[in-house]
């Protein structure tokens, strides 16, 4: 990948590129924006290009060879100058200040690791997914302090990736701090966070923050076109809901976004009836049955998509921004039998179950208690 082939995001290309090309580069940025929208393409790309050996220089911009050893490596995920850090499930016993973060693993946790680093080098808009990993701990930046105190062998500059940096424990957070404080010369630390207000004010302060924009509808869509072999009318509605987020529009690829949507409202449906409890027993039932917590977690962001749908038009009055277009008559219909529902609660309950369910939680009392939740938040009234 060059930057050309990252999808959108010129702004932020422009600024990583001056500051190579000005050799005024930041010991530390923050990428953030939205979740799945290439913040890590932009990572990757940075410290491809300010290791490549023979860099392709124009007017304003500098681009990775993409031939020489160094991007090799780095398209690889192998450079010894590149270092990405990443949630990682527990092992045994606790963190200890000797051991690597991956000492405790199992060998098929360190299987599965390897196997999503393979599939993240291959396409960079993957999603580093490892089952029970939802926590960078103290242990990864430990390592990265260790490592950062030794000589490097290999010319260039070094980086430190570290992917959705609000996963940081608060123990790792007050570590890396530290890392932050005394910057390291030809070294850049760079942190990608969807969700920055989670991360400590005294580590932003100490980056340079970008901020990364939703990629537009059209392009996602002709990504989806090019690169996997979608209809432009298949690509044009996942790239409807996908919301901007690449990510997001892989992971409805292999899904029935419509019936899947169908299914989604009309179990918050049973949960809105007076005689709700057997109805909606059985919906969920069903939605838990397939066990594909992948599945259940794309159903629940068509379940947010649908909500904030509402919001929207009870702020604006306008069906214009709506993302279920289909659906805007039930919508209006919904938002005038709940014209005081508290949805932003019932958004937050959604977000805070989709981070439950990536812990491994029960599947059926996660989503029992969910409707439940969204239930108190709206009044009992069918719709």
């Amino acid at each position: 990948m060059s930057w050309e082939n990252i999808l959108s995001h010129e702004r932020a290309k422009k600024i990583l590129q001056r500051a190579i090309l000005e050799d005024k580069i930041a010991s530390a940025y923050l990428l953030w924006g939205l979740e799945g929208i290439g913040k890590d393409s932009l990572a990757l790309e940075f410290a491809k290009t300010v290791n490549c050996l023979n860099p392709i220089i124009r007017k304003d911009e500098i681009i990775a060879c993409d031939n020489c050893r160094s991007c090799k490596q780095a398209k690889a995920l192998t450079h010894p100058n590149i270092q990405l850090i990443y949630s990682l499930p527990s092992g045994k016993g606790s963190d200890t200040t000797s051991e690597s973060p991956l000492a405790k693993l199992s060998d098929e946790q360190i299987s599965e690791i390897t196997e999503q680093l393979k599939l993240k080098s291959e396409n960079v808009y993957h999603k580093i997914s490892v089952p029970n990993a939802t926590q960078i701990k103290i242990a990864s930046i430990r390592e990265v302090k260790k490592n950062l105190l030794l000589t490097s062998n290999t010319s260039g500059r070094r980086v430190v990736i570290v992917l959705n940096a609000e996963e940081m424990t608060t123990e790792a957070a007050n570590a890396f701090l530290k890392t932050l404080e005394e910057p390291h010369e030809n070294i850049t630390i760079i942190l990608t966070s969807s969700k920055k207000e989670m991360l400590m004010q005294t580590i932003l302060s100490r980056c340079q923050q970008i901020h990364c924009e939703p990629v537009p509808e059209l392009v996602v869509a002709q990504y989806l076109v090019d690169n996997y072999d979608k209809s432009p009318a298949e690509a044009k509605i996942i790239a409807n809901f996908s919301q901007g987020s690449v990510v997001t529009a892989i992971e409805f690829l292999n899904e029935n976004i419509q019936d899947m949507r169908t299914d989604i409202v009309e179990t918050l449906r049973s949960a809105l009836k007076k005689n709700y409890r057997i109805e909606l027993s059985q919906q969920l039932e069903k939605l838990a049955s397939s066990k594909d917590k992948n599945k259940i977690e794309t159903s629940l962001k068509m379940l947010q998509i649908w909500m904030r749908d509402y919001l929207i038009f009870v702020k604006t009055g306008s069906i214009d921004a709506m993302i279920n277009q289909d659906q805007k008559e039930r919508i209006i219909k919904f938002s005038e039998l709940f014209p005081e529902a508290d949805i932003p609660s019932v958004l937050s309950e959604i977000e805070h179950s989709i981070y439950r369910l990536r812990r491994n939680a029960n599947l059926q009392l996660l989503l029992m208690s969910l409707f439940l939740k969204i239930r108190k938040f709206l009044l009992k009234v069918d719709f």
